[in-house]
C-alpha cells in the first residue's frame, strides 16, 4: 500500500428488489416500519449511503431492527462490500447474481455469528471480559488467496503461530515484519514487510505487503505533495504530520488527507479526510463538535475524564486525561500524556474509590454523637485514617468524652478508642489517653481510683481530677469504646 491512500474500513450495504433482481440499490437507512430506504448506487448519492464501519455496531443494529419489524421483505437479499468494489461492480452492468453472490450477507446468520463471537471473546483470556472489545466480524480465512501468499514466501502456519494471522483477519497490519522473497517481472526481491489483506473484486483477499525502509524518506514528494519542515518535524516526533495535506491520487485530482509515518516500516501512509472514521465518543467521553473537527484536521486534542479499559465494566471506573491524535498508518488514535497533571486523576480516583468502596457500606456521618465532623475529618475516615473527636455524648451518660475514631474494616462500623490505634501499631508501645482526659478515662472507663476519687459514685467530667460533693465511686470496665 506504499504511496496509496489507505482503503477505508467502511462498507456499504446494498440490496436488490424482488421484482427486478438486477436493480441494485444502496441502503441509506430504514423507515419506522423496518423497510430499508434506498437510492441508486452511483457517485451522486454516495454521501447518503449507510456507511458500515467494521469496528462499529451499525450493521448489527440495522439487522436487529429489520428482523423485528419486517415480516414480508420485498427484496432478494443484502450485500456488503467496499465502495471500491461497488464501483467495479457498477461498471459491469448489468449486474448478475453470480457477481453479487460473494458479497451476500444473511441478517439472521450475521446476528447469530456476532453473538457467538461475543460469547467466545468473553471467555477468552484478554477478550471482552478483560476490556479488549473486538466487536466486528473477522475476515473469513477461507477467502484469503493463500496461493498468492505462497508466491511471496508467506507461510500460513507461521503467521498463526506468531499471532499475526489474527491481526490481519481483524483488518490490521501484521504487528511484525515478515521476510518475503518473490519474483516480479523477472526480478527477485528479498525484503521485509508488514502484511495486510486487500479485498479483490471477486470477494477474495490478497496479501498486501508494506515493505520496510531503513529510514524515512521525507524529502521526496509524497503523492504529489512536498512536506514542509514542520511536517517532517512532526512526523519524526509523533508519527503524524498534524495537518490536512492535499495529495494527488490521480493527475489533476487533489484529495485532502492526513499523513502518518508507520514507525515499523518507516513508510508514509495517508487516509482521505472524507473517509476518516472519527467516533462520537471515546472511553466514556462524548466528543464536542470542535474536538471532532480538530481531529479531522489532524490536530492534537486534549480529552479529559476518559475511563481506563480495565475499569470500564466495573462499579469503580478509573479516569485519566490524554492528548489524542488520529494516526493514518494505524487507523486509530495515538495517546500521549506529556505535561498533564495525572495526580489530579489519581486523587479523584482515590476519593471515588473511598466513597464507593466504604467497607460494608459504612456511612460516614456529618454529625457523630452530637459533634459536627469537619469535611476533613469525614474525608480522613473515608481514607481509612484515624480522627480525634472531642466532646461526644454517649447514650446514658451526661458527660462528654473524647475519643479516637476509625472504620472497622472487618465489621463494617465505626470503632471508638481511648488511644490512637495508628500510634499503637506504629510504635508498638503502651499508649496513654489524651492528657486532658487521663483521670476521666481512668475513673470512668478503667475503674481505677486514687485517694481523691475513691468515693465518687458519678462519672467524672472531661478534665476533672477531683470529685464533687455529689460524686461517688462508679466502676466502668473495658478498654475500647466500640460502637
Amino acid at each position: 500500500m506504499d504511496e496509496k491512500l489507505t482503503d477505508s474500513k467502511k462498507r456499504v450495504l446494498l440490496t436488490t428488489d424482488a421484482a427486478n433482481p438486477q436493480a441494485l440499490k444502496a441502503v441509506t437507512g430504514m423507515d419506522q416500519n423496518g423497510i430499508p430506504r434506498t437510492v441508486s448506487p452511483d457517485g451522486a448519492n454516495i454521501a447518503d449511503f449507510l456507511a458500515i464501519d467494521k469496528n462499529g455496531n451499525a450493521l448489527e443494529n440495522f439487522f436487529k431492527k429489520f428482523l423485528e419489524q419486517t415480516k414480508n421483505p420485498a427484496h432478494t437479499g443484502f450485500f456488503l462490500m467496499t465502495q471500491d468494489v461497488l464501483g467495479k461492480i457498477i461498471e459491469m452492468q448489468p449486474v448478475n447474481a453470480k457477481t453479487l453472490e460473494p458479497y451476500r450477507i444473511d441478517p439472521q446468520q450475521f446476528l447469530d455469528q456476532r453473538q457467538e463471537q461475543k460469547q467466545g471473546q468473553a471467555q477468552e483470556p484478554g477478550g471482552a471480559a478483560s476490556g479488549q472489545k473486538n466487536d466486528f466480524q473477522p475476515i473469513d480465512e477461507n477467502k484469503i488467496n493463500w496461493s498468492q501468499a505462497a508466491t511471496m514466501g508467506i507461510n500460513r502456519q507461521l503467521l498463526e503461530d506468531t499471532g499475526q494471522l489474527k491481526a490481519i483477519l481483524y483488518g490490521h497490519k501484521s504487528p511484525a515484519l515478515n521476510h518475503l522473497v518473490f519474483t516480479l517481472e523477472g526480478i527477485t526481491f528479498d525484503t521485509q514487510a508488514r502484511l495486510s489483506l486487500k479485498e479483490m473484486p471477486d470477494g477474495m483477499y490478497n496479501i498486501q505487503p508494506h515493505s520496510y525502509l531503513k529510514a524515512p524518506d521525507l524529502d521526496r514528494p509524497f503523492l504529489g505533495a512536498m512536506l514542509t519542515g514542520k511536517d517532517k518535524e512532526n512526523l519524526l516526533a509523533s508519527g503524524n504530520a498534524g495537518r490536512v495535506v492535499d495529495l494527488e491520487q490521480s493527475p489533476g485530482q487533489k484529495i485532502p488527507a492526513l499523513i502518518s509515518l508507520d514507525k515499523i516500516t518507516n513508510r508514509l501512509e495517508a487516509v482521505p479526510v472524507e473517509k476518516l472514521n472519527i467516533p462520537q465518543s471515546l472511553k466514556g467521553v462524548e466528543f464536542t463538535h470542535q474536538q471532532v473537527k480538530d481531529l479531522k484536521e489532524g490536530k492534537v486534542v486534549l480529552v479529559e475524564g476518559m475511563i481506563t479499559k480495565k475499569s470500564q465494566d466495573t462499579d469503580n471506573p478509573k479516569k485519566f486525561d490524554a492528548y489524542i491524535q488520529f494516526n493514518a498508518a494505524k487507523g486509530s488514535f495515538d495517546f500521549s500524556y506529556g505535561g498533564l497533571d495525572q495526580n489530579r486523576n489519581l486523587q479523584e480516583n482515590k476519593q471515588q474509590q473511598s466513597h464507593e468502596n466504604e467497607p460494608n457500606n459504612v456511612r460516614i456521618p456529618q454529625k457523630l454523637l452530637g459533634v459536627e465532623l469537619t469535611p476533613k475529618q469525614q474525608e480522613d475516615l473515608r481514607e481509612d485514617k484515624t480522627i480525634y473527636v472531642k466532646g461526644m455524648l454517649k447514650d446514658g451518660q451526661d458527660q462528654p468524652f473524647n475519643a479516637y475514631v476509625k472504620i472497622n474494616q472487618r465489621e463494617g462500623k465505626l470503632d471508638f478508642y481511648k488511644f490512637n490505634p495508628e500510634k499503637a501499631r506504629k510504635q508498638g508501645a503502651e499508649i496513654t489517653p489524651a492528657s486532658e482526659s487521663q483521670t476521666q478515662v481512668a475513673v470512668n472507663s478503667e475503674g481505677k481510683t486514687n485517694e481523691a476519687t475513691k468515693k465518687v459514685n458519678e462519672p467524672l467530667k472531661q478534665g476533672q481530677t477531683q470529685p464533687t460533693g455529689n460524686q461517688g465511686k462508679q466502676i466502668h470496665k473495658g478498654k475500647d469504646m466500640k460502637m
